[in-house]
């Protein structure tokens, strides 16, 4: 995996550091397809929730994560890996950037006639 040096010294609301650490995870196939997982799972989830007339807030509590290890563990390995450490608000910032790009390519798969 490649290694993104001196997080510390850039600005982390620029989206560079989320394109980087997406195209990371989407090098490794394992990873990838983990992460993809874990947006259908959020899919299926809030649909379900929307079924039965639940808030989205309400989903945490509903229905807990099934699949392990979860998409916060998941990312949280991936930038350890990548940056040794991090400042703890990149974590929910790069989950949000994996399960969107994640939710983009599902949804460009499902697009594509057979």
């Amino acid at each position: 995996m490649g290694e993104i040096r001196y997080l510390a010294n850039r600005d982390l609301s620029k989206h560079d550091i989320l394109d980087r650490i997406v195209a990371e995870a989407r090098s490794n196939a394992g990873l990838w397809l983990m992460v993809k997982e874990r947006a259908m799972e959020m899919r299926a989830l809030k649909s379900e929730l929307g079924r039965l007339g639940g808030d989205a807030s309400d989903m945490g509590r509903s229905f807990p994560a099934r699949l392990t290890p979860t998409i916060a563990e998941l990312t949280e390995e991936l930038l350890s890996t990548i940056f040794g450490s991090c400042p703890p608000d990149m974590l929910p910032r790069a989950q949000a950037a994996l399960l969107l790009a994640a939710e983009s390519e599902l949804d460009a798969d499902t697009a594509r006639p057979t």
